[in-house]
């Protein structure tokens, strides 16, 4: 069989299998890197711009991310940074919340008085029910602005992201709330202000309430990761590898048949 191998016919009829082999690798390499493609969110996480509130917001406005300020077709998260005077004796809890890790739990929500205008803020986050509970009453009972020295005179600066209001969701308990409504959360205490930011503050940095037992920093947003999977590009790409190794099957199995039949003729004779 190795001498009809040999032949000027089958060694060229090889070389043609060879390329459509190579042909058939390449597409495949090609689809492999259709395959896993880069998640979405990282660019937005990647490149981080802080900017003043009022860059952002403004009270008594409808707030869409399309306020966000954007490097020409380069996205990036944006933060926000602004003075508060925060009122910790009319603070909320927000259930069913969820960190960037899986984690379920609430936010403690405060309200807060800006140059401008009221603005709730998402505090921190409590992971048990029980816990957040305590912190509840730990927060609306003590004096925290007093205690760092924040005062009208003497704000707080924060930094976080600014984010839309949500739909209002019934109460399900006293000073507990299914979802970050602002207009909400507004009506349930009287304000002296009558100017409202309609988007809600999510502290990133560590804050005055990061103090307070069982109350971690919310972390929101798309998680990292390093790639996500297109699996119908996958499935093509060891469609064309299949391709690429019946080419050599095929000229394989055409000599071996090209060599019984030479061989069947030759016992005839």
């Amino acid at each position: 069989m190795l001498k009809l191998a040999l032949t000027a016919r089958w060694i060229a009829a090889l070389f043609f299998c060879l390329l459509l082999a190579v042909v058939f690798a390449l597409m495949a390499q090609w689809q492999i890197g259709r395959s896993f493609i880069d998640s979405p969110g990282n660019n937005s996480w990647l490149a981080v711009t802080t900017t003043d509130l009022t860059q952002v917001a403004e009270p008594n406005s409808p707030f869409t991310f399309n306020e966000i300020p954007t490097d020409g077709d380069k996205p990036f998260l944006t933060q926000v940074k602004t003075s508060l005077s925060v009122d910790s004796s009319k603070a909320v809890l927000v259930t069913k919340r969820i960190q960037v890790n899986g984690d379920s739990g609430y936010w403690l929500v405060v309200p807060a008085q800006t140059e401008k205008a009221t603005l709730f803020v998402v505090a921190g986050f409590i992971n048990e029910k029980q816990n957040a509970l305590e912190v509840l009453n730990q927060v609306r009972e003590g004096d925290l602005n007093q205690a760092l020295g924040a005062s009208a005179e003497k704000p707080l600066i924060a930094t976080g992201r600014y984010l839309p209001s949500e739909a209002p969701v019934e109460s399900p308990a006293e000073n507990m709330f299914d979802s970050l409504s602002v207009a909400q959360l507004i009506n349930q205490d009287s304000f002296d202000s009558q100017q409202v930011y309609t988007g809600f503050m999510v502290l990133t940095e560590n804050n005055l309430f990061s103090s307070v037992d069982g109350v971690e920093l919310v972390t929101i947003g798309i998680p990292k990761s390093d790639s996500q999977v297109n699996w119908l590009s996958a499935f093509y790409a060891i469609e064309w590898t299949v391709f690429a190794g019946f080419a050599i099957f095929m000229w394989w199995r055409l000599l071996a048949d090209a060599y019984k039949k030479q061989q069947a003729a030759l016992l005839a004779q």
